[in-house]
Parts: structure tokens; C-alpha cells; sequence
């Protein structure tokens, strides 16, 4: 074999080089567009499989790739949530107020006037909290009662306790108010919904259930109570009242004509809305203003309300026991009469 001479070889060498240095530009040129493309595509329409996976996700903003994190999972703002996570805003106390609405289409203005009367607190009688008896309202033929109550039990949703009971008269005068102690352990205030928070059931604040008891049985004797869904409230103080003397606001016929969904019971808000035009449970409910409210609205159609009562069970005459100067009950007559009556039978007799 010939030997190779030098000059040749540096030749090749140099023609190998640029050879290689060619193809490697080349080569550059073509990986740098590939990414190029790579990147248009995904910053503009077409995303890539895995992102369409939901494996990535793209910010719109800074139009970077971010894994996807399990997001934390938020507690719902309902029945179950604790204060902390609720709106400050949210819990004030509820107050009536009234807004402009239609005017009610089954009374007239003038009956919805001095129902809505009723909505407001009496400066001769004011609302104190926790009072238990009031010290200057009474009692009268015709109460209304309206309680709260908090979740206990592992299922907080389902399982309830008393907390709070208010009782208001005929001209929406408070009468009874109080804070009721829970034995079990409450799982859920339901602040929020309620206004109840730990101090109000404190043992040094809030009463014993009998005596509440107690309280609301003598409250009741020979008297007509006026309610909404009263029945549950009743078997949340585990007593017992005639149904004779009982009107229930969820159950009167032209009210549940108002219901959203046919056939099922109207709300109190909906119906006080409605009807006189004048928005509460704003915040946190006040079972006071609850109690006033549905009031309100047996006053509003009070006549209608004894008419469909008579329809039912007929005309019925109520034992002595009420206070106050509202109206008589349908088919009573004052207790005086009467004690006339009966000294006339015996003059006769004698």
C-alpha cells in the first residue's frame, strides 16, 4: 500500500471537518424549530394529551405549565360550618326590614298595615334578651311561640336540641324569651342559621329545660297558639296543645297556595315577603322576630284563618284563662256575663 502524504491528509482532514460541522448546524436548526412548534402549539389552541388529561394544567396568565395539586376541600357554609368560616356579615343579628314590594292580594292595605305593626318592638315593652318572663307585657287569648335549635349526636343535620324559646302576644309584644341548656354535646350551633353560639347555652346563662318547661306549659293553658310548623316546636319542648286552639301558619290553606312547589309547606320568610311585603332572617334568625312574624300573618287573614278552624272541628269556647285586651275567642263571652248568668239561673231556681 502507497503511503498517504502529509498535504493530502490535512486536505481531508479539513474537508471532513467542515462536513461535519455542516450537518451539525443543520441538525440544530432543525431540533430548535421542533421546539419552537412544540411551544406555539400549546400557547396557542392545540394543547398537548397530557394537559387534555387533565395531568397539567395551563395558566392563562403567565402561560406556564403547573402540576395539578389536590385542592383542599372547602367546609360548606351551611347547617355544619363553625363561625370561623363563615362571613362576619352573615352573622349579625337578624332585624325586619321592610322593602318594597307588591302589596298582599289576599287582604287589604289596611289589614297589612297594622299587621305589619305587629314586626316592630315596643318601646313600652322592649326586647331583652334571656329575660325569661317579661317583667311588663301579658299575656292574652292568643300567643306565638317560635323556637331554635342546635345539631347534637354524630349527625348533626339530623339530631336536634332546643336552645332557644320566645313567645310574643297578640300585639307582638315579647313575653318569653330564654337560652335552654343542652345535656349532650352540641356538634353544630348552626350560628349561621340559628344566631346560637356556645356563650348563649352556658349553664351560668341559660336556663334548665324544665324550667323552660315549666314556663311554656303555663304560658299555653287556656290560650290559642299561633305558629309555624308549630308542631315541631312542640315536640322540641315535649308538650302537647289541643289542636282545636292551635293555627298554624304552614298549614293554612291560602297560605300554602304560596309555596314555590305545589303541595309542599311555604316557608316563613316566603310568606311574610309575600304577603307584607317585608324581608327577615337577615344574618342570623331571632326566633322573637320569628315568633312576631307569624303573628303578623294569622292577624293579617285572622278572620279567614277562625273561618276554616270552625269548618274543621266547629265552634269552640275556651276555658277562662286569658289576659289582656284583644279580641275574644269565636263563640266565648266575658267571664263577667257569664258569673251573671249563673246568679240569674239561681234567683229562678230559688
Amino acid at each position: 500500500m502507497a503511503p498517504i502524504e502529509l498535504q493530502n491528509l490535512s486536505s481531508n482532514w479539513k474537508k471532513l471537518q467542515k462536513t461535519l460541522q455542516s450537518s451539525k448546524s443543520t441538525s440544530s436548526d432543525s431540533s430548535t424549530s421542533l421546539k419552537r412548534k412544540r411551544s406555539s402549539d400549546v400557547n396557542g389552541a392545540t394543547t398537548s394529551k397530557a394537559a387534555s388529561n387533565g395531568i397539567i394544567k395551563h395558566d392563562q396568565t403567565t402561560r406556564k405549565f403547573t402540576p395539578r395539586k389536590r385542592q383542599k376541600m372547602e367546609e360548606p357554609a351551611s347547617l355544619g360550618a363553625s363561625i370561623k368560616h363563615h362571613d362576619a356579615k352573615t352573622l349579625h343579628r337578624s332585624v325586619s326590614m321592610p322593602s318594597l314590594k307588591q302589596p298582599s292580594l289576599l287582604s287589604d292595605p289596611k289589614a297589612t298595615a297594622e299587621s305589619i305593626s305587629v314586626l316592630a318592638p315596643s318601646a313600652s315593652h322592649p326586647d331583652i334578651e334571656n329575660e325569661g318572663f317579661s317583667q311588663t307585657a301579658l299575656p292574652g287569648k292568643y300567643i306565638a311561640i317560635d323556637c331554635e335549635m342546635v345539631g347534637t349526636g354524630p349527625e348533626p343535620d339530623r339530631d336536634s336540641a332546643l336552645a332557644r324559646v320566645s313567645v310574643v302576644n297578640y300585639h307582638g309584644h315579647q313575653l318569653y324569651d330564654s337560652y335552654v341548656q343542652v345535656k349532650v354535646p352540641v356538634t353544630d350551633y348552626r350560628t349561621a342559621v340559628s344566631g346560637i353560639e356556645p356563650k348563649h347555652l352556658r349553664h351560668d346563662f341559660a336556663r334548665p329545660f324544665k324550667q323552660v318547661h315549666k314556663d311554656i306549659k303555663t304560658l299555653l293553658e287556656g290560650r290559642i297558639l299561633v305558629g309555624h310548623a308549630v308542631k315541631n316546636d312542640l315536640d322540641a319542648l315535649l308538650l302537647k296543645h289541643d289542636k282545636r286552639y292551635i293555627r298554624d301558619t304552614s298549614k293554612f290553606s291560602k297560605f300554602r297556595e304560596l309555596a314555590y312547589i305545589p303541595g309542599r309547606t311555604p316557608s316563613l320568610k316566603t310568606l311574610v315577603e309575600k304577603l307584607l311585603g317585608v324581608e327577615i332572617q337577615v344574618g342570623a334568625h331571632s326566633s322573637v322576630e320569628d315568633a312576631r312574624a307569624t303573628m303578623a300573618l294569622y292577624r293579617l287573614e285572622k278572620q279567614a284563618f277562625e273561618e276554616e278552624i270552625i269548618k274543621i272541628y266547629g265552634k269552640v269556647k275556651m276555658r277562662a284563662a286569658g289576659m289582656g285586651g284583644e279580641e275574644k275567642a269565636e263563640g266565648e263571652a266575658p267571664a263577667k256575663k257569664n258569673n251573671q248568668r249563673k246568679k240569674k239561673k239561681k234567683k229562678k231556681g230559688n
